[in-house]
């Protein structure tokens, strides 16, 4: 009966870690390294990269500004016609616009644009100045594009990443449950535009303070710090006492590995990890309590029978004690 109490005490933490990953769903979560579930436990503040988790983290198009509304259809179809096949960012993004084209003769010219033909009409798409149009200085949030066909401007194109849709009601839920959202913003201009969008968060500009001075500030304060991000960026190595969330986090940094970190999967992740540790805790008080009844059990039940039936009630009552705390957990 001891041995059995033993392992199920120590089966309390995988168990708990195992059940985190199957109710994260399609985030597919991995909580890694000793500790995390100690640091996720006292977790009050996030420091988040926005770029892929409050943000799509790809370009998508937020304005056609035709120079006559007429042309907006020849606009959206002729730039999205010869950007079809391009792999820069800006490129994809525009050439959601329109089906594929005859697009031939394409030349990309870096830093310039893309030239071509589309169904014979000579198309060029790039920088408003090479155009011949007063362009939107491009920012660090955003970049405008403008569209000639026939040697004739027909207007201009923003493309932007764009806030996720669930952003801001996760960003408030996350206040509620008394979690502080830290945005670094890549620049200014993004700082402005995430500010505008996203009142519930802080945001910071990298002008202000560089991420990894929001994280050594958070932990000075006292706060319990996670640091969320996509790959291996600076953001996301946690100085010692915080974790992290990424979707690469590799062996030797604690925290939680997921599929996507869009900002309401790791919150939907959080709530598990933060309540974690007092599973595991309750799943051992309850080992302790029925392994105490239990010896106690065979110390005043006579011997035969009535043993072998208190050592069996014993071993079947602690699967149920490592299991309860689970129950309704989300």
């Amino acid at each position: 009966m001891i041995v059995i109490a033993t392992l199920a005490w120590w089966s309390a933490h995988p168990i708990v870690v195992g059940s985190a990953r199957r109710r994260s769903g399609e985030a597919r979560a991995r909580v890694v390294g000793r500790g995390a579930l100690d640091c996720f436990a006292r977790l009050d503040t996030l420091v988040v990269d926005p770029i892929g988790s409050v943000t799509v983290g790809e370009l998508r198009v937020i304005g056609v500004e035709p120079l006559d509304p007429e042309h907006d259809r020849s606009l959206r179809w002729f730039a999205g016609a010869l950007q079809h096949g391009a792999d820069d960012p800006v490129a994809r993004a525009i050439s959601r616009l329109s089906a594929r084209g005859g697009a031939t003769n394409v030349e990309h010219l870096p830093g310039v644009g893309v030239l071509g033909t589309v169904d014979r009409h000579p198309v060029r798409v790039g920088s408003p100045e090479w155009i011949g149009l007063d362009g939107v200085p491009d920012d660090d949030w955003a970049q405008t594009v403008a569209v000639e066909v026939d040697g004739r401007a027909l207007g201009r194109i923003r493309v932007a990443d764009v806030v996720r849709e669930q952003s801001a009601a996760t960003i408030a839920s996350l206040a509620a449950d008394g979690v502080q959202v830290v945005l670094v913003a890549p620049g200014d201009a993004a700082a402005r535009h995430l500010s505008s969008l996203l009142p519930g968060a802080t945001t910071v500009a990298p002008s202000e303070r560089p991420g990894e001075q929001v994280v050594d500030d958070s932990v000075r304060e006292g706060a319990g710090v996670a640091t969320v991000g996509r790959g291996r960026s600076a953001i996301v190595r946690p100085v010692t006492g915080t974790v992290a969330v990424s979707d690469d986090l590799g062996t030797d940094v604690p925290g939680v590995e997921m599929h996507d970190v869009a900002i309401h999967h790791v919150a939907t992740v959080l709530r598990l990890l933060r309540s974690a540790r007092g599973r595991v805790r309750a799943m051992r008080i309850g080992v302790i309590a029925v392994t105490v009844v239990g010896v106690a059990g065979l110390l005043l039940v006579p011997t035969g029978p009535p043993e072998l039936a208190a050592t069996a009630a014993t071993v079947l009552a602690l699967p149920v004690a490592v299991l309860l705390p689970l129950l309704r957990w989300s």
